[in-house]
């Protein structure tokens, strides 16, 4: 899995919590105009029921109002009186659907102009669909001075089936008859159905457009935030390499004074000791043979120091590259630490031969020297190869071996030998403006790839 980058870091830090505001926002704005739709529909829908109770209520006063002469009039016959108000009241109607019923406070029906048959009959225990006894509740509320409504279902008869209705009624008490109408609500349900739908879609269009502005918003400030982010981190990547670089051209500066220190001071001083010491060795007693033992043994130590400091000052500053060049000192370097190993070894260059700068010379260098290290100290392994491909623009380098591996997640983050090395190639890669990979595992052993460009 590959890592996230520092820069990456940094500018989701900077879009996470403007991701999170926004839809923080739209959410809110979401439930807020939700909220505010549903207010307003139940508001709307309050007011239009209201409106049509007191409609109701109105055309039942209009209907009393019509047989008001008949029903004050003393002078005529109470049959007469009562004939005449039924045929009036059967022949008003409002609408499509609307009529006018009468009931007796007994609950027989007295007129009904949609359903003539019900007439004379007795339906005081008439429920509807929804167990609601509608006559006896039409005469209770008609007994109220202003009469009174009543929700029920009952028949449309223009679509043939039951609907909900609102009934309104009021009596005549002296003829102990119920006056009353209804209004069905399925027109109503409609339209606020269809306001509710418009309130959604409405809703809906909001919420896409908050999401789109969120998101235009996010890539903006994103992009600018990418941008400023990519531009400090380019400027800081140079200016990390440039002291990178600056770091591991001075230790080589540094290496390369004290190996010439230690060839031409302290490597010079002990070898006129040991000439000297063999001068005195000459001008001595003759079968002295205890100081000829010691000057033997001195001469012999004289000799190791001079070849080990010899050692010490090539590992300071590897001659052979100026010697013989990168790639034989390479091969040569490789060839020897392998050799004393037993490990099988296999070095393959292809590409361009172009000379390169003695700086990159040193670094390519240095890191397939520390490479070579780790291989012959932790892999284990019996085999090695490098392969080195260069072009007009780069040197590619690939260590592989056949060792037991390693994990390179724990290992590489942990204060060891292995670590430290590996810190020590990736400094100098980078500070060419290269990069270097490693991989590793029990079944393959160990690979590292290394991409220097050459300008």
């Amino acid at each position: 899995m590959k890592k996230i980058t520092f820069k990456s870091k940094i500018l989701l830090l900077a879009l996470i919590p403007l991701i999170l505001i926004s839809l923080s926002l739209t959410l809110l704005s979401l439930y807020q105009t939700k909220k505010l739709g549903e207010q307003s529909i139940k508001k709307f829908s309050d007011t239009v029921f209201e409106l049509r109770r007191n409609e109701l209520k109105n055309y039942t006063e209009l209907a009393l109002s019509s047989i008001e002469h008949i029903y004050e009039n003393r002078r005529d016959s109470g049959y007469e009186k009562k004939e005449s108000a039924k045929k009036i009241l059967r022949n008003l109607k409002f609408g499509d659907d609307g009529y006018f019923f009468v009931y007796d406070f007994q609950g027989t029906n007295i007129v009904h102009p949609k359903k003539p048959q019900l007439e004379g009959k007795n339906l005081w225990n008439i429920k509807d669909s929804n167990g609601v006894y509608l006559i006896q509740s039409l005469i209770n509320q008609a007994k109220i001075p202003q009469g009174g409504y009543t929700d029920y279902i009952w028949d449309k008869p223009s679509q043939g089936r039951e609907i909900d209705k609102i009934g309104f009624s009021k009596g005549l008490s002296r003829w102990q008859w119920m006056v009353g109408t209804g209004l069905y609500t399925d027109d109503l349900d409609r339209a606020i159905n269809s306001i509710n739908q418009e309130v959604n879609h409405n809703i809906k269009k909001t919420l896409q457009l908050l999401f789109g502005l969120a998101i235009l918003f996010t890539i903006i400030i994103g992009f600018i935030g990418a941008r400023l982010t990519l531009s400090e981190g380019k400027l800081a990547d140079k200016k990390l390499q440039a002291l990178s670089r600056k770091a591991v051209k001075g230790q080589e500066e540094e290496r390369s004074r004290i190996a010439l220190s230690l060839q031409e001071k302290v490597n010079k001083k002990l070898y006129s000791a040991r000439e000297k010491l063999k001068e005195t060795y000459k001008t001595s007693e003759p079968n002295n043979k205890k100081a000829e033992k010691d000057i033997f043994d001195i001469t012999s130590i004289l000799d190791e120091t001079i070849h080990e400091i010899y050692h010490i000052s090539g590992e300071l500053r590897p001659r052979a590259v100026d010697e013989i060049g990168l790639y034989p000192a390479i091969e040569s370097l490789a060839q020897q630490s392998f050799k004393e190993r037993n490990i099988n070894f296999t070095f393959k260059k292809i590409g361009d031969s172009q000379v390169i700068q003695k700086e990159l010379e040193t670094i390519t260098y240095r890191i397939i020297d520390e490479a070579i290290k780790n291989i012959i100290i932790h892999s284990q392994a019996s085999k090695a190869s490098i392969r080195i491909h260069q072009t007009t623009t780069s040197i590619g380098v690939t260590i592989q071996d056949n060792g037991i591996g390693f994990d390179t997640k724990t290992t590489l983050n942990k204060s060891n030998r292995i670590s430290a090395g590996f810190v020590d190639m990736q400094v100098r890669a980078e500070s060419l403006g290269g990069s270097i990979n490693v991989f590793s595992s029990k079944e393959v052993g160990t690979v590292i790839k290394v991409d220097i460009p050459i300008n």
